[in-house]
């Protein structure tokens, strides 16, 4: 049975608005959901739009797509006024709805070549959900040529339903699960859109969950759609009348919502089978409808893309024209009249590709029209006429740095003047040399002052790069470098007796395999403890001194090696003075870094925590030690460091205290109508990744008279920008600022120490 529906129109336009439709995003995929929404699991398989047909030269846009039953739609531009008004646009949309349609001054926003919905109510209360699928034209910024773009959209919304709940909505082109959705308006708020690319490329769409196209249920042959000259109907549906569809790949040719038990009472939409939703007993579970608004028109034309025309000209004048063109297989393409030949038809094969030459002397064509007369009316592609450049080598040698390039105009009476892109200049004799070339081009283009062009990669020839060369590197991280000055380069570090000296090759550069160190000269000999890695140490010893080694670092394939020399001067130790760093404060739970490198003359160091809870000291015997703050600690932790040399020892003190976390509060709601209450706010510290993590804690006080008592409503975790969110309903009298006569307000605290007493309540 068919149903009248008035306000289908507007019920469609009203999803598809300029102020909804996000398309002049930059992107392929547009998800966009609640904060509290996560999709899982879509449906696998289906199908897509299969082939998209050549652009119009009355609107930019493609003549037609076709499915994957063959079935062509062209995009649906009917005005409001036209005889047969089932494209659904409303008055406004097209400027002058009696004038032809043109770009930019008399063109609707957004167009469909296919636009079906469908709405349920979700409860007693006018509820609404909503599903939109669409295959849309639409421009990247302003109605203008150049911005048409395309894409294919799945849309779902559905509001009132129960917090927190998951739901499975099952419409022609699959399923979608959302979990964790919200409770009030758009609790289910999603869109899919595929396909939105560069403006003028309507391939994507083709990636698109929208195939094969649905149609009325008794289309091509519905008493109730205008027909074509054929007899079949020039549309799959009317947006003014609901009806029954067909065509989807599932065989679900229906939208359907299922989720826990009470989602939809009193909805007159509730499903007939009690199995379906969530539970086996309840009726509330899952609502459905088999009637959409739906309109699409069938494409009469096939159209005609112009691919290419190029020219050959022979030194004695004799010239001729070839002519590139696609459509549908079958069809009559000519290509028009010129000034010096008639309309010549196009051959043609069963893949819907065409081709013709046409003969000219002396002066080629500027121009060619090609024409679908099969078309009604006939569509056109004008396109211009350029020789056609034939790229004989591109060769880079490596040896020489030189670039040569060969290359030739088809047309061999004018010679045009052939150039190269990246302005490596213009041919001669139709070579091009070009010497000093550092760096070899990856590929390169030939245009003709004819407008022709061709592009092809560069092949290399000549010898390969050398690898990197080894190269020696030296530090002495705990020793005092000394400045060489010319002539004298040699490296020089100063040490203490006693001092225990790390030699540091790992700035080695060059593919390294092996190191070696060894002492060349002073005395007395030292024990080299880890010779043969990246670094080594040695104690200083106990009479001044001076001391001299070599690195040795190896390359086994290619074979390469370098040397290296380092001097360490003993010094006699001096009384070293112990530095332990600034005192600190610090994110709870962050990773913190004591620093002893600013003490002198200190052969060894030792750290030892004084006061505060304790905590396990990673590298207690180095200059700079770390450790994790107590998560849950207010207090302040002190260290000390003691340093020694052989003259002596000394020590220093350091606190670490925690930061403050600073808490705000935005909004502290209660909703009498939902039973809902609402937080949220910003800490200072940071929830992970971005921070060590932080957990907010929202405790209701109720005073009556002189007696205050507490309940905590719930927590919150802080996200890594600082925000957090509590949002819940409750039907819990305790957790419900509704008793005459008590004073409500509510006390926010976190984890990490924050804490906003006794904050006042919104109640609507």
């Amino acid at each position: 049975m068919l149903h009248r529906h008035t306000a289908s129109q507007s019920w469609i336009r009203q999803f598809f608005s300029k102020r909804h439709r996000l398309v002049a995003l930059p992107i392929v995929v547009l998800l966009a959901l609640t904060s509290f929404l996560a999709l899982a699991n879509p449906t696998p398989g289906g199908d897509h739009p299969r082939a998209v047909g050549p652009i119009s030269s009355d609107n930019g846009f493609p003549v037609w797509y076709k499915d994957g039953n063959n079935l062509r739609l062209e995009l649906c531009l009917d005005s409001e006024t036209a005889a047969t008004p089932l494209c659904g646009f409303l008055p406004g949309d097209i400027p002058l709805p009696d004038e032809p349609l043109t770009v930019p001054s008399n063109f609707p926003e957004e167009a469909f070549w296919m636009l079906g919905s469908a709405g349920l109510t979700t409860n007693a209360s006018g509820g609404r959900a909503i599903l939109v699928l669409a295959l849309e034209a639409a421009f990247s910024a302003n109605v203008a040529n150049g911005d048409q773009i395309s894409f294919g959209r799945v849309r779902i919304r559905a509001s009132d339903l129960v917090p927190g709940g998951t739901y499975k909505v099952t419409h022609p082109y699959g399923y979608d699960i959302f979990t964790n959705v919200e409770g009030g308006v758009k609790g289910i708020n999603f869109t899919d859109d595929i396909g939105i690319g560069a403006p003028g490329d309507f391939t994507g769409a083709l990636n698109s969950r929208i195939g094969p196209f649905i149609t009325w249920t008794d289309f091509p042959n519905s008493a109730g759609l205008p027909n074509l000259p054929s007899g079949t109907d020039a549309y799959i549906g009317d947006p003014a009348i609901e009806h029954a569809v067909k065509g989807s790949p599932f065989n679900t040719n229906f939208f359907r919502i299922e989720g826990p038990a009470g989602s939809f009472p009193g909805s007159p939409s509730q499903c007939a089978d009690i199995a379906l939703g969530a539970s086996l007993t309840a009726t509330d579970d899952c609502i459905e409808t088999s009637l959409f608004s739906l309109l699409g028109k069938l494409a009469t034309n096939a159209g005609v893309n112009a691919s290419r025309a190029t020219y050959t000209l022979d030194s004695s004048g004799a010239g001729a024209v070839d002519v590139f063109a696609t459509s549908e297989a079958g069809q009559s393409i000519q290509v028009f009249k010129g000034g010096s030949y008639g309309t010549t038809t196009m051959a043609g094969d069963s893949g819907g590709r065409y081709y013709t030459r046409i003969d000219f002397r002396d002066v080629a064509p500027t121009l060619v029209r090609v024409r679908n007369v099969s078309d009604s009316p006939i569509s056109f592609k004008d396109i211009l006429v350029t020789d056609k450049v034939s790229i004989s080598k591109a060769e880079y040698n490596t040896a020489t740095k030189q670039l040569t390039i060969q290359a030739r105009s088809s047309d061999a009476l004018n010679s045009p003047t052939l150039t190269v892109s990246d302005g490596l200049g213009a041919f001669n004799g139709g070579t091009l040399v070009v010497d000093g070339v550092a760096i070899a081009p990856d590929q390169i283009t030939v245009t003709s002052a004819k407008g022709g062009s061709d592009t092809a990669g560069v092949e290399i020839v000549g010898p390969g790069a050398a690898p990197d060369p080894v190269v020696a590197g030296i530090a002495v991280p705990n020793g005092l470098a000394m400045t060489p000055t010319p002539p004298d380069t040699t490296l020089t570090f100063n040490v203490q007796q006693g001092q225990t000296v790390t030699l540091d090759g790992s700035s080695t550069a060059g593919d390294v395999t092996g190191f070696q160190w060894q002492q060349i000269g002073g005395a007395p000999a030292v024990a080299l403890s880890g010779a043969a890695t990246a670094t080594a140490s040695f104690v200083a010893p106990t009479q001044v001194t001076t001391l001299v080694f070599r690195l040795t670092a190896t390359r086994q394939t290619p074979s390469a090696s370098d040397t290296k020399d380092v001097t360490i001067k003993v010094l006699q130790a001096q009384p070293p003075v112990a530095n332990a760093g600034p005192d600190q404060v610090v994110a709870r739970g962050a990773s913190v870094t004591l620093d002893g490198s600013a003490s002198t003359n200190a052969s060894t160091y030792t750290w030892t925590q004084t006061a505060g809870q304790a905590v396990t000291l990673t590298g207690a015997s180095t200059a700079r030690p770390t450790f994790q703050f107590p998560a849950g600690f207010s207090g302040t932790l002190t260290f000390n460091l003691t340093v020694s040399s052989q003259a002596g020892s000394s020590s220093d003190t350091v606190s670490i205290s925690p930061l403050a976390d600073a808490l705000t509060l935005a909004r502290a709601q209660y909703t009498r109508s939902k039973n809902e209450w609402r937080f949220d706010g910003t800490a200072a510290i940071l929830g992970a990744p971005a921070g060590p993590g932080n957990t907010i804690t929202v405790t209701l006080n109720k005073t009556v008279g002189a007696t205050t008592t507490s309940v905590v409503l719930g927590t919150a975790a802080v996200d890594s920008l600082g925000a957090w969110t509590l949002r819940f309903t409750t039907t819990d009298p305790a957790k419900q600022p509704t008793a005459a006569g008590t004073t409500y307000r509510v006390s926010i605290t976190s984890s990490r120490g924050g804490a906003l007493p006794n904050q006042a309540v919104t109640v609507k």
